[in-house]
């Protein structure tokens, strides 16, 4: 694949990264990592080889050893989102990326999205009140982040009327409450089924041993926002535990993204506002887990009643999301294992738009979609035959509520769309161990639904540890997506027909070398054939249509360094094209992403420093292309006494202008600006 000239320097600051990781490895650290045994599955975020001892003591203090960081890449992660069970990253049959609860305080990620702008070949494209996920290289405007599968301690959390992935303040749980987040981008139907279209992203919560007691968190920042989160765990001696989280933030007059005159500010920003409440819980024990989450999101934005004049109306809009799951796991004899879950969930999302119904009258154009449906899953996995990890899995979804409607205050509802779906999966996969260094992952799902019918999705993974230090995957896989209730309700009144499923079917190519124990290299090239994309068509009242063919193709390249002082470099490059078979490129789709990520202790380990930068090419939208553009974050995280953190957060150090285009026939819209966060945080037993 050639490079354009727009982001010839975005490669070539990659090589300089990779030189300068490069120049100062140690000859005789790479002879002995050749040599060294496989290490067993560590969790994502673990305790560190080398802590500090105490004054005093032959012993390492608790406290410090959890705080240290590895000073060693570590070969051996364990994931889950590829399999639906855990496992070594290296075995897994996708490349799998974390983010660590320890990566998330350094560089002060303030939500899901800010976890999702580190990945690789991921780029956010963001409207004032939603975040959109766009991967590699696919983003359509409007799709609300229906084409990648978001789960919370393996439950699906797309909700049922747009199929949306929400991971902003209405995501289920607050930053500090995730343990990691790892991404498996690619299909993923073959285990998961409809929306694992793009990729799998699982968040990963934090157990008791690392909630337990009280804790007490407070942030304010530069534009006025304020938060506040408690939370409290505890264990019992027969080995039940529990947590309860609950947060809330508020937001008033917020900054406002377009300019206006100076005169008119006060008044815009006073009608532009939001808060947020989260309320998280569980418990845990002898294989059951309960688990229980709400989250609301209201916000407000001032709204012009007119077109040639200043008269202001209250936009105002309210979000409300709840789940209940049970799991439940046993063994049941020496060779097989059972997981069992069930889950309720509920989404409530209203809109109020101001208009003039009569000369000094104000009404509101009401709109509501009202979403309730139950999740069940069965999973028998064995060992029974040597060589051979089986798994049998059943799922089921039924939509019980699906209604979106529409009217005034003075006129009722205008328009109502009801709807009712059922989905159910049948899968198997095998993973067969051919000897110790070649693994073969065989599996295969079957997809039956009410509306969007049936579909037959294959996995193929051949993943050879050709060395301790190094492993290769050749990886193939399809999945699909159906449209969802709302693509489904445009067309339906005017008597059109409902877009066909999409389809992508992709090969992916991976390798994985560690030069040293503490320089590891990545490198994965693929290509993804794609058909019936659905998408709006450029009418003047838009409906949803089946796009021609695509085909994309793509490299992503990694480096991951360490340092004996503790300093940390994580380092990506993304290159993707995407073409119809005229060859036309897609639009939001930027070609190079290149994401760098430093940390570094200062004064000991009381204090860390961490620098973000994410750099994003030129992209291409209806009616103008959008300028590539640099975005740099610096946070220091200050330790100073046991229990006690500190955090200041700067984001967009450098005051960098760039805009996005989200929405379909929309306009550029400026991101946010250079803002500051503070932080702090209270822990006790």
């Amino acid at each position: 694949m050639s490079l354009k000239p727009e982001f010839r320097v975005l490669f070539h600051g990659f090589l300089a990264v990779l030189w300068l990781a490069v120049s100062g490895l140690p000859a005789q650290a790479q002879a002995s990592e050749h040599e060294a045994p496989a290490a067993a599955p560590v969790p994502a975020a673990s305790a560190a080889s080398a802590v500090r001892l105490q004054p005093g003591s032959d012993e390492p203090d608790l406290e410090e050893l959890l705080r240290q960081e590895l000073r060693e890449v570590p070969r051996e992660v364990e994931v889950s989102a590829a399999s639906r069970f855990a496992q070594s990253a290296a075995q897994a049959p996708a490349v799998t990326y974390v983010v660590t609860a320890a990566e998330i305080q350094r560089y002060g990620m303030r939500s899901l999205a800010d976890i999702l702008r580190a990945m690789p070949g991921i780029h956010i494209s963001f409207d004032g009140g939603f975040s959109y996920i766009g991967a590699r290289g696919l983003g359509r405007p409007a799709d609300f982040n229906s084409r990648l599968l978001v789960l919370l301690d393996g439950m699906r959390v797309n909700e049922n009327i747009y199929d949306a992935a929400l991971i902003d303040g209405d995501f289920f749980a607050d930053v500090d409450l995730i343990d990691r987040v790892e991404y498996a981008p690619g299909p993923g139907s073959a285990v998961y089924g409809n929306n694992a279209f793009l990729g799998v992203v699982n968040v990963i919560t934090k157990r008791v041993d690392k909630l337990r007691g009280f804790q007490l968190r407070s942030s304010l920042d530069s534009e006025g926002q304020k938060r506040l989160r408690a939370s409290w765990g505890w264990r019992g001696e027969s080995g039940w535990e529990g947590w309860l989280s609950s947060s809330q933030m508020q937001h008033s007059r917020r900054s406002l993204m377009n300019e206006y005159p100076p005169e008119h500010e006060p008044a815009l920003r006073a009608l532009k506002w939001a808060r947020d409440q989260r309320v998280l819980g569980g418990v845990r024990g002898d294989g059951i887990s309960l688990q229980a989450g709400f989250s609301s999101v209201r916000e407000g934005l001032p709204y012009f009643l007119t077109e040639d004049t200043w008269d202001l109306g209250q936009y105002n809009s309210r979000g409300v999301n709840t789940f209940y799951a049970l799991d439940y796991e046993r063994s049941l004899g020496a060779h097989w294992d059972l997981s069992l879950h069930l889950s309720g969930k509920r989404v409530d999302f209203q809109k109020h738009s101001p208009f003039l119904d009569g000369p000094d009258t104000v009404s509101f154009y009401n709109e509501r979609s009202l979403g309730r449906w139950i999740n069940g899953d069965l999973r028998l996995s064995t060992q029974l035959w040597a060589g051979h990890k089986l798994m049998f899995g059943l799922e089921y979804q039924r939509d019980l509520v699906q209604r979106v409607s529409a009217g005034a205050d003075a006129y009722g509802d205008l328009f109502v769309f009801e709807g009712g779906n059922r989905r159910n999966g049948l899968f198997v996969q095998d993973e067969w161990r051919l000897n110790d260094a070649h693994l073969l992952v065989l599996g295969l799902r079957q997809d039956r639904a009410r509306i969007g019918g049936s579909s037959w999705n294959p996995r193929l993974a051949w993943i050879w540890r050709a060395r301790p230090d190094a492993s290769f995957k050749l990886l193939y896989g399809s999945a699909f997506r159906a449209a969802n209730l709302f693509e489904f309700q445009v067309n339906e009144p005017r008597a059109l027909p409902t877009p066909e499923p999409e389809r992508v079917r992709s090969l992916e190519a991976a390798w994985d070398q560690a030069l040293s124990p503490q320089l590891q290299l990545r490198a994965s090239a693929f290509v993804s054939r794609l058909r019936n994309l659905i998408s709006l068509d450029d009418s003047p009242q838009p409906y949803f249509i089946n796009s021609p063919r695509l085909r994309t193709e793509g490299l992503e390249l990694g480096l991951e360094k360490r340092w004996d002082q503790g300093a940390q470099l994580r380092a990506s490059l993304s290159l993707q094209r995407t073409r119809d078979p005229q060859g036309q490129g897609l639009s939001n789709s930027p070609h190079a992403l290149l994401k760098l990520h430093y940390s570094r202790p200062l004064l000991g380990d009381r204090l860390q420093l961490g620098w973000q930068l994410q750099a994003t090419s030129r992209r291409h939208t209806d009616g103008e292309d959008l300028p590539g553009y640099v975005v740099q974050n610096l946070n220091l995280l200050w330790r100073p006494a046991s229990g006690h953190e500190l955090s200041l957060g700067l984001y967009n150090l450098t005051q960098t202008r760039y805009f996005d285009q989200p929405v379909v026939q929309g306009y550029p819209l400026p991101q946010p600006r250079r803002s500051a966060q503070l932080s702090w945080t209270w822990s006790f037993e």
